[in-house]
């Protein structure tokens, strides 16, 4: 697996035209409030990287992909939880995460728990839906923390008209280095200053660019709607 840092303006816009591509075909039952330029800011200034089955593959071939920020870069996209112990460094907040299928999501987060053991990321952020569906219960299972309650995400909005829930979690402390050990001891290598990772898929899952299966997963998702070529969200709103 080849794990890519989007480097130029062409390969962030094909991020955002796979990234929308897997939520439009998946269906995602939320879009972003019309007000709303949360995932765009996200899209532009956060650090974006695409997941590969194989090393060297062309740029449109990537299979899933996740964006994320430390709090140095620009500020979590809600306020709670308070993370001001930490140095705002230290802290990276995950969100946009996508896959055309889940073992590609999986291997996706094991890369971005790579990248946080690499930076010596002393917590990890992530903002899951909770109502009306809940999408918290994959990061409870690997020790995610619930450090404050539910709170009313104002970027985002169901299909249906809903407001929007998340479930701020954060893993951090024992937990944080329990995962960093187990996805160091898997085994991986770097290449051009972490901006490529490589690794060997453990699982037996065999991730299909056929079968999209997009993990609602931190902060506001773009609309199921298509892309219009220049990786903008037609407006619309979004690990």
């Amino acid at each position: 697996m080849e794990l890519r840092l989007m480097k130029t303006e062409s390969e962030r816009r094909v991020f955002a035209e796979r990234m929308n591509d897997a939520r439009t075909r998946h269906g995602v039952g939320f879009t972003e409030k019309p007000r709303s330029v949360l995932a765009k800011v996200h899209l532009q200034f956060a650090e974006l990287y695409g997941l590969y089955e194989r090393n060297d593959e062309p740029i449109e071939r990537m299979m899933s992909g996740f964006a994320m920020h430390d709090l140095e870069t620009f500020p979590q996209s809600y306020p709670k939880p308070d993370l001001t112990h930490y140095p705002a460094w230290s802290v990276i907040e995950c969100g946009e995460l996508w896959s055309f299928s889940k073992g590609a999501g999986i291997l996706a987060r094991r890369g971005a728990a790579i990248i946080g053991g690499l930076r010596m990321a002393r917590a990890i952020l992530v903002y899951p839906i909770c109502k009306p569906w809940d999408k918290s219960e994959s990061y409870a299972q690997t020790h995610f923390s619930k450090p404050c309650e539910a709170v009313e995400f104002p970027y985002g909005i169901s299909l249906e008209g809903e407001q929007i829930w998340v479930q701020p979690m954060v893993l951090e402390g024992a937990a944080l280095e329990h995962l960093t050990r187990k996805v160091f001891a898997l085994g991986f290598e770097t290449k051009q200053n972490h901006s490529i990772i490589r690794f060997e898929n453990p699982i037996a899952l065999k991730p299909s660019l056929d079968r999209p299966a997009f993990d609602i997963d931190a902060r506001v998702a773009p609309a199921p709607a298509p892309s219009n070529g220049h990786g903008e969200m037609n407006g619309n709103a979004n690990p």
